[in-house]
C-alpha cells in the first residue's frame, strides 16, 4: 500500500498535463496517499493546474548562469545544490517513485534516492540502466518503432503505474475568472473567438507564419472571427510576423508572452477553437474543453501526443518520412507545405455550421495529407479515426496488430479478446480501401518466415538457459561448459537483433526482448539463466500471438471482399476457422 508517492515529471507542460489521468488513477487506487510532483523550475508554474497533487518539489537549475563567468567553481555549486536537494528528498521517506522522465540524469537521481519501489527509468548500484515496468519498457523501444505505435503517451504513462486509462481524459484545475481579461474577449455574441498557437519548442515543427496569416484572414472575412495569438515571450516575434502578413490586423490580438498560465487557461476556455502546433498549449486547451485543430510536423507524431479527449481534428503530412525519427535534423521540411490554410478553413467553417468534423472536399487520396479525429472506440480505448480513405497497406495492419498485442501482453497477460480483433477489422473496412488485401497477404508470408527464424533462435536460447540452470545447480558445475553456453546465448541474441534491424516490421518484438534483458543482472549464474529464459519465453509467446492476430485480421478482411478466394497458406492455424 503506497502512502507517500513521488512522481518525477521533469519535462514540459504538455507532458505534465498528459500525466493527469495517471495521477487521478493513483489517487483512486491509494485514496489516503500523499502525492508529490517533482518538476524543474522551467514549468513549476504549471503545477497548480494539475489536480490531485498534494505537494511539489522544484529543482531550480536556472539559478546557475552558465553563460556568464562560468568556471569550475560553478560545477561545484551545482553539485552541492543537487546533493542537498536529493538528501532532503531522501528524508521524506517516499515508498513509491514513478519516473516519467527518460533522461540519464533522472535515472541517476532515482538511483541515488534509493527508494525501494520504483516505476520507470532508473539504474542499479553499478549505473546499469533498468526499466522496471513493462509499459515503461515499451516506452523505451517505441521511439525507435514509431510507425508501428498507436498508443498515446497518456496510455503509456498510466499503464506504467497500473492505472486503467479507459474512458479517462486529460484534465486541469479550472482557474478563477479574472475580469482583467475581459478586454480580450469578443464584444458581440456573433463573434467567433479563435486562438492561434503559432510557435512551438522546435522551429521545425511550426506551420509557416504565412499559412497562419492566410488562415486568419479567411476566418475573419468568412466567419466573423476574432483571433488571439498565444505563446511564450520568446514566440512573440513569430506572432508579430503572423500579424504583419495579414490584411485584417484590427481583428487580431497578440498575447504571446503577456499571460501567465492561469490567464492563458481562462482565455483558452473562452475560445471556440485553437489552431496549434504540437504544444503544451494544445493539451491545456483540450483539458479546458476547447476544440483543437492540431498541426503535426517534423518529429511530432499524432499517435503519441494528440490531445487525449474526444472530438479534435489533427492534420499531418501523409508522406513516407513523416514523422521524422528523433535525432534527425531535416534540412528540407516539406511536410509543413502539405497542409494548407484552405484545408483548415474548410474544416472549421463546416464545424461552425454542423458541429461535426468533415473531410475538406479538396483533400483526397492524392493530397498527401493525413486527417484524423480523436475519439474512443467501443472498448473505450483512445484512437485516431482517419478521415481520408486511403488504401490499406501492410504497415496499417501491422500497427493495429501491434496495438492489440501490447494491450494483451503488457496489461492482462491473457489471449487477445476476439471481439477486439473483430472491432479492428470493422474499422479497417469502414475507413480504408481493403480491396488489395491479397497483396498484403503475399507480403505477410515473407514476414512470417522471419518471425519463424526469430522463434527458432528464442527456442534455442531457452534450451541453453535450461542447460545452464541444470549445470549450475549441480555440485560439480563445469565452468568451461557454462562459458560455452553463455557465448552461444550471446551469439543467438546478436542474430535476433540483426533479424530485427534488417526487418523493421518485426523490430518492435526484438527490441522489447532486448529491453527486458537489460533488467537481468546479478552474479548468480542460475538466477541469471532463469530470468533470461523468461525473456525468451515472452518473445516466443509474443510472436505466436502476433501471428494469430495478423492471420485472424487477414482472414476476416479477405472474407469481406467479394469474389476473393485465398490461394495462400496464411489462413492455416487460425483459431475458429
Amino acid at each position: 500500500m503506497a502512502e507517500n508517492i513521488l512522481i518525477l515529471s521533469m519535462t514540459r507542460m504538455g507532458d505534465m498535463i498528459q500525466t493527469t489521468p495517471l495521477i487521478k488513477g493513483m489517487k483512486e487506487k491509494y485514496p489516503d496517499s500523499k502525492i508529490t510532483l517533482l518538476v524543474t523550475s522551467d514549468f513549476a508554474s504549471a503545477v497548480p493546474l494539475i489536480p490531485n497533487v498534494d505537494d511539489s518539489i522544484v529543482l531550480d537549475f536556472k539559478q546557475f548562469n552558465m553563460n556568464k563567468d562560468w568556471e569550475d567553481q560553478s560545477w561545484i555549486k551545482i553539485f552541492r545544490y543537487l546533493e542537498e536537494s536529493l538528501e532532503d528528498i531522501k528524508g521524506r521517506n517516499y515508498d513509491l517513485l514513478v519516473n516519467l522522465s527518460h533522461s540519464k540524469f533522472s535515472a541517476l537521481m532515482v538511483g541515488y534516492l534509493g527508494i525501494k519501489n520504483v516505476v520507470g527509468f532508473h539504474c542499479n548500484e553499478f549505473g546499469d540502466r533498468i526499466t522496471g515496468h513493462p509499459w515503461m519498457q515499451y516506452f523505451g523501444v517505441e521511439v525507435f518503432n514509431r510507425i508501428y505505435n498507436e498508443f498515446n503517451l497518456v496510455e503509456i504513462f498510466s499503464g506504467s503505474a497500473g492505472v486503467d486509462v479507459k474512458g479517462r481524459t486529460i484534465e486541469v484545475v479550472c482557474p478563477e475568472n479574472q475580469s482583467s481579461l475581459d478586454d480580450f474577449l469578443p464584444k458581440k455574441d456573433e463573434d467567433v473567438l479563435i486562438g492561434f498557437q503559432a510557435g512551438s519548442s522546435l522551429e521545425g515543427r511550426r506551420w509557416s507564419a504565412q499559412s497562419f496569416a492566410n488562415l486568419a484572414d479567411m476566418l475573419i472575412e468568412n466567419t466573423n472571427a476574432r483571433i488571439i495569438i498565444f505563446g511564450v515571450e520568446s514566440e512573440s516575434r513569430v506572432a508579430e510576423e503572423v500579424i504583419s502578413r495579414t490584411i485584417n490586423k484590427d481583428r487580431i490580438t497578440n498575447l504571446a508572452g503577456k499571460t501567465n498560465l492561469s490567464e492563458l487557461a481562462q482565455l483558452l476556455e473562452k475560445c471556440k477553437y485553437l489552431v496549434t502546433n504540437d504544444t503544451g498549449t494544445m493539451h491545456l486547451a483540450a483539458a479546458m474543453g476547447t476544440k483543437i485543430v492540431g498541426l503535426f510536423f517534423a518529429h511530432a507524431h499524432p499517435y503519441e501526443t494528440a490531445p487525449f479527449s474526444q472530438g479534435h481534428l489533427i492534420f499531418q503530412a501523409g508522406i513516407s518520412c513523416a514523422p521524422c525519427s528523433y535525432g534527425v535534423h531535416c534540412n528540407n521540411i516539406v511536410c509543413v507545405d502539405k497542409v494548407r490554410p484552405q484545408h483548415l478553413f474548410s474544416a472549421i467553417e463546416n464545424h461552425i455550421k454542423t458541429q461535426s468534423w468533415v473531410l475538406p472536399e479538396m483533400i483526397d487520396q492524392d493530397s498527401e495529407v493525413n486527417v484524423y479525429e480523436t475519439g474512443f472506440d467501443f472498448d473505450m480505448n483512445f484512437r485516431l479515426r482517419p478521415l481520408v480513405r486511403y488504401e490499406l497497406v501492410m504497415n496499417d495492419l501491422l500497427r493495429s496488430a501491434y496495438t492489440l498485442l501490447w494491450r494483451s501482453v503488457l496489461t492482462t497477460k491473457e489471449d487477445v479478446d476476439r471481439s477486439l480483433i473483430q472491432g479492428v477489422c470493422e474499422n479497417f473496412s469502414q475507413e480504408y480501401d481493403c480491396s488489395d488485401i491479397e497483396m498484403i497477404v503475399d507480403q505477410l508470408e515473407k514476414k512470417f518466415l522471419i518471425l519463424e527464424d526469430i522463434s527458432k533462435r528464442a527456442h534455442a536460447g531457452q534450451k541453453l538457459c535450461g542447460k545452464i540452470i541444470k549445470g549450475s545447480s549441480g555440485r560439480k558445475g563445469n565452468a568451461h561448459k557454462m562459458g560455452q553456453f553463455g557465448d552461444a546465448i550471446t551469439s543467438l541474441d546478436k542474430e535476433i537483433e540483426v533479424l530485427g534491424l534488417s526487418n523493421p516490421e518485426v523490430k518492435p518484438l526484438t527490441d522489447m526482448f532486448s529491453k527486458r534483458k537489460e533488467n537481468v543482472g546479478g552474479d548468480n549464474i542460475c538466477l541469471l539463466a532463469i530470468e533470461t529464459r523468461k525473456c525468451y519465453l515472452e518473445l516466443i509467446n509474443e510472436i505466436e500471438k502476433f501471428e494469430i492476430i495478423l492471420k485472424s485480421c487477414v482472414a476476416k478482411l479477405s472474407d469481406q471482399q467479394p469474389g476473393y478466394i485465398s490461394h495462400s497458406s496464411i489462413n492455416v492455424a487460425v483459431p475458429g476457422r
